[in-house]
């Protein structure tokens, strides 16, 4: 494998010869720094020596996505079996940075600021600790991580690059930093030298890869095709970089279709004028040819029935009269029900397809084409989803391509558990920023109820959303692993990407009330789904996303050999 040759050995027969094991792990993704260690940590104890450089590249790959990491960097340079796997560069920059990484022995001050959660008072914290021990790169850490989540990039740049030690050992990390900061910030040319720069400390593609998604990024498509296409040669095990590789050969980047039938749109809405409004604004500027709108108001007390009285006359003259529909109910019935009530209209059920939206979201112009070019290529889709960001900071993804993991020892239910019927959607999305490897067109287990399509055949077949889930985000989740477990799997547009303003992940902060209701969900969820049934799902799920990839790799290997 360390001398892979496309030309003597085809992508797809490399591809065919890895473990199952270690192809179900792959088949997530090659990102996010859990993911990529729990994938070295196997391919470690398998013992099996043709696996180095896929553990290797999974090491090297977690490292450049958190260049900073001194933990993470302290437990790596310790491991003796990672001595002869991994080159000189890469080990002398981990032990340079876990030996210039020290966490406080006194942080009770700081984790109090984190809870309250005020950015600027955050960023100053630590502006004057770096200020105080500017070699210890634990601040500056601390610095891109809050001021990325805090939405002042600029000044995690400043706290983090400005008297960066000066070491050799840690060049390659400071040019990696800055390269990631400045993609964030738009500085997709600038970010693209560094990145190339960094040579072999974060694996032999990390620096075409970034590059290319970063000229991507700039737009310089010609320049993108040649980075990435360079990547695979040497990395063709990373299963994130062969799905961008395809859709940037197949077109997929930028292709808009119609959707070929008509499209109910459904919000609901409680309390949210200002936001919901703003979510108005961005369909009355988007391409909403053969669509209608209905609002469903569920018991506002604030102005969101002045905002929708507002819309109703441009809509009328944008679409037609009578496709603007308003519901105004006296009481909020909570998001299940306000979902079912608008599915089961009768002049919902005229249309094709139904699209739910989320009421504080803002789309782009093309989104409908979007998801049209989905339905095109994926027409048996039980529903159609896309990937979500933070309004405020779109290096932060709420939502991507989501697959379902299943425990398959657990044992039999066991309501006495806290997780009775333990089963997860893998959240590669969560670990680490939007750096363009999740511009992908896929199947996957289940996609984001901030924005996701159905035909309406299907939607009304499938059942109502569960209603004794409510108040939660689970009743989308769960809708979803009934459309799997009937053989029916969500496709995820992450080609269309959709601005959410609630803050969720590391960004969120949430009432015990709430966290308490969501895990209350979860169980519950949890209860609703025949494990037996769960396993045959995440089986065939994984057969889906084989064939899927499968089929991708001959035209990203044709490429490679011209």
């Amino acid at each position: 494998m360390t001398d892979f040759d496309p030309a003597t050995r085809p992508i797809v027969s490399f591809w065919g010869v890895l473990p199952e094991p270690l192809r179900h792990k792959l088949l997530l993704g090659f990102t996010g720094r859990l993911h990529l260690l729990d994938m070295a940590g196997w391919c470690l104890r398998s013992n099996d020596p043709g696996l180095g450089p896929v553990a290797a590249g999974a090491i090297q790959t977690a490292f450049g996505e958190n260049p900073l990491d001194g933990g993470m960097a302290g437990e790596l340079a310790a491991l003796a079996p990672l001595r002869d796997l991994l080159p000189e560069t890469t080990r002398l920059s981990l032990a340079a940075l876990a030996a210039n990484w020290r966490r406080p022995d006194s942080s009770g001050y700081y984790e109090r600021l984190l809870a309250r959660r005020d950015f600027e008072k955050i960023l100053d914290f630590i502006e004057k600790s770096v200020a105080r021990e500017p070699d210890n790169l634990y601040w500056r850490e601390q610095a891109v991580t809050m001021g990325l989540i805090g939405n002042a990039p600029d000044r995690a740049e400043s706290l983090a690059l400005d008297g960066f030690p000066s070491l050799p050992a840690l060049a390659g990390v400071r040019d990696c930093v800055a390269a990631r900061l400045y993609a964030v910030r738009g500085r997709g040319a600038d970010a693209a030298r560094l990145f190339q720069r960094t040579g072999d400390v974060f694996g032999p593609a990390f620096g075409s890869l970034n590059a290319g998604l970063c000229m991507l990024g700039e737009g310089d498509r010609a320049s993108a095709h040649l980075l990435l296409l360079d990547a695979v040669r040497r990395a063709p095990w990373n299963t994130s970089l062969l799905l961008r590789a395809h859709d940037l050969l197949a077109g997929h980047s930028e292709e808009q279709r119609s959707l070929g039938g008509s499209t109910a749109i459904l919000l609901y809405s409680w309390n949210k004028g200002v936001e919901l409004d703003a979510t108005l604004r961005s369909l009355m500027q988007s391409e909403l040819a053969g669509s209608s709108l209905f609002v469903l108001d569920n018991g506002s007390t604030d102005d969101t029935p002045q905002v929708l009285r507002s819309w109703q006359g441009r809509f009328d003259a944008r679409l037609g009269s009578g496709r603007f529909t308003v519901i105004t109910l006296p009481v909020n019935i909570g998001a299940p029900a306000a979902r079912n009530w608008l599915m089961r209209l009768e002049a919902v059920g005229r249309h094709d397809y139904a699209c739910y939206l989320d009421d504080d979201v803002e789309v782009p112009t093309d989104w409908l084409l979007r998801l049209g070019a989905a339905a095109h290529h994926y027409p048996d889709a039980g529903v159609w989803g896309c990937k979500v960001v933070d309004h405020a900071n779109p290096a932060l993804i709420q939502s991507a391509d989501s697959h379902l993991l299943v425990e398959p020892d657990a044992g039999p239910l066991d309501l006495s558990r806290m997780a009775p019927n333990p089963f997860r959607l893998s959240d590669l999305h969560i670990q680490t920023l939007d750096s363009g490897l999740f511009d992908i067109l896929r199947p996957c287990a289940s996609v984001t109820g901030c924005c996701h399509l159905f035909r309406i055949r299907t939607l009304l077949e499938t059942g109502d959303f569960a209603i004794h889930l409510s108040p939660s985000q689970y009743d989308d989740m769960e809708r979803d692993l009934r459309l799997c477990e009937a053989g029916k799997f969500p496709v995820y547009q992450g080609h269309l990407t959709v601005r959410h303003k609630k803050r969720t992940g590391a960004a969120s902060r949430v009432s015990g009330q709430e966290e308490g209701n969501a895990l209350g969900n979860r169980y519950k969820m949890q209860t609703m789904h025949d494990r037996d049934a769960l396993l045959a799902a995440m089986r065939a799920e994984r057969d889906l996303l084989d064939a899927d990839l499968r089929r991708k790799l001959g035209l990203v290997e044709r490429a490679v050999l011209d």
